[in-house]
């Protein structure tokens, strides 16, 4: 690398474990006026028994605690201080997010471990409506999934892939017991880290507010129930380990959905997880097909070919791998034209790489996007729970260093790797006859090689 970048300040990062194992990380941004806490607890849906538990259990904590017992006075009580709370649920972590300001940070923590510790777990019928709407969109009229990104998770990972928010008949069996056995097993100190960034003041007298505030927080001694993912693709990311991988033939699952005018597909490539040595590497080629609308997937298909609206890369991770996913939409007829663009592009990195100064805009890019964080406490927060979850370089300079150090030679690598030596999937969800089924078939057949699966679900 010829190029010399500006690298972004190293953070101010301390991290602590206090008694009982939650661990906390302190990032001091003093010259900000908005400050953000993230605690996120180490268990999602793949930890739960009955399919939705993890997300209702999300939901119930916003219904009220001993001390303020109702939505509204929970709300009201954290809206006092300037603080907006929020929360997800993921397969592996449920996060809860409050951004507000510096002045009301100790009062803000005492009422979020007030949420967490004495929660009322009341309102579960409420909610049961409240998160059939929310998943109504994922469902066909006769119940069947038609969520493509959750198609595609069933397929590689199982029930460890099912969807988040839950089934619809799963949620309706869903009991107060059920949410709190969950809850007793997952909501523990060994099992929560909390990230902290802003303006934080004296941190020992902060170390010593989040104590109080999660004191009576169990350690945890439960082990973690984690679904294991689907059994053909766990053997194939052992073999990924080795010299001469053994892998599935790549896949096409197809949900038939009439009366929507577009087809949605997601092609996923399966890799190995974050802690791999490859991950910084796949990064990068996602930076490559989706950084903007000059970068190689737009610049294709929605500038020269004009065959999408919109085009998305993204990486996901789980305990175990990462998923590097490719999400388009069109009309039906135009799905085979569409996979075929695709698969050209990543045909052209595997043969020819990227050229220099795509990679310098790319480097450059990134940069930019995480110095970017220095003055976004929300994203910062969020950025620094990412890295201590899956046990990277909690800071900036460091994590932009590595990025950058990926050469063109690694990215044409790794585009060729995803072609031939990744297990792989097509999950299609619209309304497509059999000569474009067959047509898709086909494509995939003559680009990849070899045989293809077909699953009509």
């Amino acid at each position: 690398m010829s190029e010399s970048f500006y690298l972004p300040e190293a953070l101010d990062v301390h991290m602590h474990t206090l008694l009982g194992g939650m661990r906390v990380v302190l990032c001091e941004r003093s010259s900000l006026h908005r400050t953000s806490i993230m605690l996120n607890i180490q268990a999602g849906s793949r930890d739960e028994m009955l399919s939705g538990t993890a997300h209702m259990l999300e939901h119930l904590i916003f219904r009220g605690t001993q001390h303020y017992p109702s939505l509204r006075l929970l709300s009201e009580a954290f809206e006092a201080l300037g603080a907006d709370f929020n929360a997800y649920t993921a397969r592996e972590v449920t996060s809860y997010d409050v951004s507000l300001p510096p002045g009301s940070l100790e009062g803000v923590l005492a009422l979020l471990g007030e949420a967490i510790l004495r929660p009322k777990l009341t309102g579960i019928g409420a909610e049961r409506e409240i998160i059939r709407e929310e998943i109504l969109s994922d469902y066909d009229s006769d119940g069947a999934l038609i969520n493509v990104d959750d198609l595609l998770a069933e397929t590689f990972y199982g029930e460890a892939g099912k969807p988040i928010a839950g089934k619809p008949e799963d949620i309706q069996k869903l009991t107060k017991a059920e949410i709190l056995r969950y809850y007793e097993e997952n909501y523990c100190a060994e099992r929560m880290v909390l990230v902290i960034a802003g303006a934080l003041g004296n941190r020992a007298r902060l170390l010593d507010v989040i104590t109080s505030a999660f004191a009576g927080l169990p350690s945890g001694s439960t082990p973690r129930r984690l679904q294991t993912m689907h059994p053909v693709y766990a053997h194939a990311l052992l073999s990924l380990r080795t010299a001469s991988p053994s892998l599935p033939p790549a896949r096409i699952c197809l949900r038939h959905h009439d009366g929507v005018a577009q087809s949605e597909l997601v092609l996923g490539f399966l890799s190995l997880p974050a802690s791999a040595g490859e991950f910084g590497i796949l990064e990068m080629l996602v930076r490559v097909l989706d950084d903007g609308l000059a970068s190689r997937l737009s610049r294709r298909l929605i500038e020269e070919l004009a065959l999408v609206y919109d085009a998305e890369a993204f990486l996901s991770l789980t305990r175990e791998s990462s998923l590097l996913q490719i999400r388009l939409s069109c009309r039906h007829r135009r799905i085979v034209r569409l996979l075929d663009a695709v698969y050209e592009i990543l045909g052209d990195l595997a043969r020819d790489g990227v050229d220099p100064g795509e990679l310098t805009r790319i480097r450059r890019r990134l940069i930019w996007e995480h110095e970017a964080l220095l003055d976004n406490t929300p994203a910062l927060a969020q950025w620094l729970s990412s890295m201590v979850l899956q046990n990277m370089p909690a800071d900036l300079r460091t994590r932009c260093a590595e990025l950058i150090h990926v050469s063109a030679d690694d990215i044409r690598t790794m585009a060729g790797l995803l072609l031939t030596q990744r297990p792989h999937v097509v999950a299609i969800v619209g309304d497509l006859g059999p000569k474009t089924s067959q047509g898709i078939v086909r494509l995939l057949e003559d680009k990849l090689g070899q045989m293809v699966e077909f699953t009509k679900l």
